[in-house]
């Protein structure tokens, strides 16, 4: 969620370690951390990977997000959530910079993107795919 810290990798270890593979320290650029960003891929156990990339401001607080899920294919995007604002007024939902944009399968044009009321920061996110997605394959 933009305007709080930095997000904390290892409580996510411990919260959901065993859907977490591993993660590595770059993002889907292939950049690592900097004082500015964090950067990192959470590779799951079905082998889908969510990019995660968070700016930061100097105080290390989140001001705008990226976090990307991708298939174990690595070409499909399985859901973008992001949190950054968008100043033309048609790319902009309800919640506003929390925003979704969909699977390239369900896009019915490219500014298509769904409002996102709940899953706005990176814990939720892990959350909502370990309970969704991860634990009824089991």
């Amino acid at each position: 969620m933009i305007g709080k810290p930095a997000t904390n990798l290892d409580v996510l270890i411990k919260a959901f370690g065993h859907a977490i593979h591993s993660i590595r320290d770059t993002d889907s650029t292939g950049m690592s951390s900097s004082i500015y960003a964090q950067r990192a891929t959470i590779i799951f156990s079905d082998n889908s990977k969510l990019y995660v990339t968070e700016k930061l401001n100097k105080q290390q607080i989140i001001v705008e997000y990226w976090y990307d899920w991708i298939a174990p294919d690595e070409k499909t995007v399985w859901g973008k959530y992001h949190g950054e604002p968008h100043e033309d007024r048609r790319y902009q939902t309800v919640t506003e910079p929390y925003h979704v944009h969909p699977p390239e399968y369900a896009k019915l044009t490219n500014k298509t993107r769904f409002p996102n009321h709940y899953y706005n920061d990176l814990f939720s996110i892990v959350e909502g795919i370990f309970l969704f997605h991860l634990l009824p394959e089991k």
